[in-house]
């Protein structure tokens, strides 16, 4: 395998890719990243087996291949580096070299690909699509009210199901509650009322530009995303969520409107 690319290109995806890597693996191969040269683009994979990542950049490819290094050490030999072009060469050996042209090399240990475990992908026509603003927005209206109280894990994510004609996010610590609603302008396929870890909400939110469209898709107790040029998995948390319409009144009798910025003021002072 050699290719090359912009440092600071591939610097942005692999940063990525050790957030989603746990701090300690039992399987080392978890704390690798997969790299796959193919065509004109490197595929870039990471997983702790609850979430995974998945992004494909432009590069240049001399010989196709693939192979995984510590991402840790490959974090950092990328942030050493000056801004400019880089190379990456594989030999028919356990090394990966790493140069940018101008006598700066380095040589990582890596794993065959082969050893990498499989990130699930499921069928496109289970997908969806809303506007990425859209989702970005029930997120950050939601995630705050979730639990953290691990003996309570059924309300340690956000509930998410398809109401009648509406995607329907809900939050709750047992003493808070947040729902939010959003009409997709397609169709969304049937799915069971599902319960999302934060970190794969969070890590959504942080990388999705805010423009264009969030393919999402449920199966087979997964959550499948796709925006821009990422895709991220998640598994679900394994749980009943408590029944929130029991808690939400089908009419007010009172009712108030309130300046936004002037009520934060007051609740800061």
């Amino acid at each position: 395998m050699r290719f090359s690319c912009d440092k600071n290109v591939i610097l942005k995806e692999i940063s990525v890719a050790q957030e989603i890597i746990a701090s300690r693996n039992a399987l080392s191969i978890l704390s690798n990243v997969l790299l796959e040269a193919d065509g004109d683009a490197l595929t870039i994979k990471a997983t702790d087996l609850k979430v995974s990542f998945e992004t494909r950049i432009p590069v240049v490819v001399e010989t196709p291949g693939n192979t995984t290094v510590f991402c840790d050490k490959l974090l950092g030999i990328l942030r050493t580096l000056p801004d400019g072009e880089v190379q990456f060469v594989q030999d028919d050996g356990d090394r990966l070299a790493i140069t940018n042209g101008n006598n700066i090399n380095f040589h990582l240990h890596s794993i065959s690909a082969d050893k990498f475990p499989e990130i699930p992908e499921t069928e496109e026509t289970a997908f969806f699509s809303l506007p990425q603003k859209d989702f970005i927005g029930m997120v950050g209206q939601t995630i705050f009210a979730i639990s953290d109280d691990e003996t309570r894990y059924f309300m340690n994510g956000v509930f998410m199901e398809k109401g009648e004609d509406r995607l329907v996010m809900v939050a709750t610590d047992g003493r808070r509650l947040s729902y939010i609603s959003n009409t997709p302008e397609g169709e969304v396929p049937e799915f069971e009322g599902i319960i999302i870890p934060p970190k794969v909400l969070n890590l959504i939110r942080k990388l999705a530009s805010g423009e264009g469209e969030l393919k999402l898709a449920v199966a087979d107790k997964i959550l499948f995303a796709r925006f821009d040029n990422q895709k991220v998995t998640s598994t679900l948390i394994d749980g009943q969520f408590p029944n929130y319409s029991r808690v939400i009144p089908d009419s007010q009798d009172y009712e108030f409107q309130v300046n936004r910025g002037e009520l934060i003021d007051a609740l800061r002072r």
